[in-house]
């Protein structure tokens, strides 16, 4: 076996994904391989005494999938070597919708198995929890740690080159959970944590809805050169904020969203041609005017022009922050938002602005200071999957960016007709639709 000391680097480890799976014959071989010899290791050292039930077996050899796959993934990544993941019995033998199946129980003795000498197939760092004395009366508490990491044995190196593996071989496993419920951030600077929720008519219907466009992403011919990017990471998710299904809602978990514009033209393919993106102008305005049914007071040009209360038409990327901010602040914003002054020139207070938006837009500006970034985000987002679901019936594939798509530069024409059309369907308004 291979000493595994001075090897592990906590900076190259990345989390345990435990939804990854074989799309690939090559793969599915790798992992029977796999699992024969730890079936011999098993019998060789009499460690059962009976066999598995079947949905045992059927935990067992999909743990093992997830584990190998996402072994075989990190091997590929130059960015990473290794993954760190919970092997404590509260994370293991807790239920929860987000988790998967191999994040169980099971998990520890198959790792155990894997690395033992004679299999080689993982190397193992454990974890650890470290505590210190908080009093006199010795009381204790936690105050760090650090996750068991994973690193490819020799053998599963070895097997990798052997079985010629790339990213095409893996895929998310159809078990992950594509309707996501966050919890309100307890302070601004927080990650807000996923929260378990009972399944009613909507969140199936949200369900079916993203599982009918993730296998149709799944199938789709699309590329990328990008050698830090792995395009077979399409599989989306719809995030709900605060609690609320009203609330959120945007779709996350695609390559693309996290290349920049640049990046995806140059990179991405869409049935061997070269992508477009088209968004939304003016999206959140739009759909301000739509709640307050407002539509025929909308304001003919661009929203965020100012220059008729005072405010230079230069300053128009400012101004967008400052109303970004106005609409997603609980209360108005008393200072101008990061990034907003070097647009605007430091004689425009922030007073000066919120009154010409205020006369810019009467009949939404109460609504502006609601509070109601997130329900805006939730419409936004439906609209971008009615999209998505009517240019799928039409034979187009599109990756969504919030308020934008990416399509081949063949469909755009259909695209922007039917990114009106949903739009309009949804708010009584008729969009501009840019080329980005």
């Amino acid at each position: 076996m291979t000493e595994p000391q001075d090897i592990f680097c906590k900076d190259k480890a990345r989390a345990f994904n435990p939804f990854l799976c074989a799309s690939s014959d090559k793969l599915k071989a790798l992992i029977r391989e796999v699992q024969t010899q730890l079936e011999g290791y098993e019998a060789f050292h009499k460690s059962r005494k009976r066999a598995r039930r079947a949905v045992d077996q059927i935990t067992y050899e999909r743990t093992l999938e997830a584990i190998l796959c996402d072994l075989c993934a990190v091997a590929l990544e130059p960015e990473h070597n290794s993954l760190h993941l919970p092997l404590s019995n509260k994370v293991l033998r807790s239920k929860s919708r987000y988790k998967g199946t191999a994040l169980g129980k099971t998990l520890p003795d198959l790792l155990t198995m894997m690395s033992a000498p004679e299999m080689d197939f993982v190397l193992i760092e454990k974890g650890h929890s470290t505590f210190e004395v908080v009093d006199d009366d010795l009381n204790v508490a936690f105050v760090g740690g650090r996750q068991t990491i994973l690193m490819p044995g020799p053998k599963l190196l070895s097997r990798i080159e052997r079985y010629a593996i790339t990213r095409d071989d893996l895929s998310q496993a159809a078990e992950e959970e594509v309707v996501i419920l966050r919890s309100p951030k307890r302070h601004a600077n927080s990650i807000a944590e996923y929260e378990d929720y009972e399944d009613d008519p909507t969140t199936q219907a949200l369900r079916d809805q993203m599982r009918d466009i993730n296998v149709w992403l799944h199938a789709a011919d699309i590329t990328c050169s990008h050698l830090q990017v792995n395009p077979t990471q399409r599989r989306l998710r719809r995030i709900f904020n605060n609690s609320d299904f009203a609330q959120g809602g945007r779709l996350y978990g695609g390559f693309w969203q996290a290349m920049s514009s640049e990046e995806r033209q140059e990179h991405i393919r869409i049935n061997q041609d070269a992508v477009v993106e088209l968004d939304y102008g003016q999206m959140s305005l739009l759909l301000l005017y739509a709640e307050a049914q407002a539509q025929q007071q909308l304001p003919s040009g661009d929203l965020y022009d100012l220059s008729e209360y005072g405010i230079p038409v230069t300053c128009r990327p400012g101004i967008k922050k400052v109303m970004q901010a106005i609409i997603n602040s609980p209360a108005l914003p008393k200072r101008l938002p990061k990034g907003a002054r070097k647009h605007i020139p430091s004689r425009i207070s922030m007073r000066e602005l919120l009154t010409a938006v205020e006369q810019k837009h009467p009949a939404i500006f109460p609504l502006m200071t609601s509070g109601l970034g997130m329900q805006l985000f939730r419409t936004e987002a439906d609209i971008l999957v009615g999209v998505l679901e009517a240019l799928r019936c039409q034979g187009v594939v599109a990756l969504p960016i919030h308020d934008a798509v990416l399509v081949a530069d063949a469909d755009k024409g259909t695209t922007m007709r039917i990114m009106k059309e949903t739009f309009k369907d949804y708010t009584g308004i008729t969009p501009q639709v840019r080329l980005g």
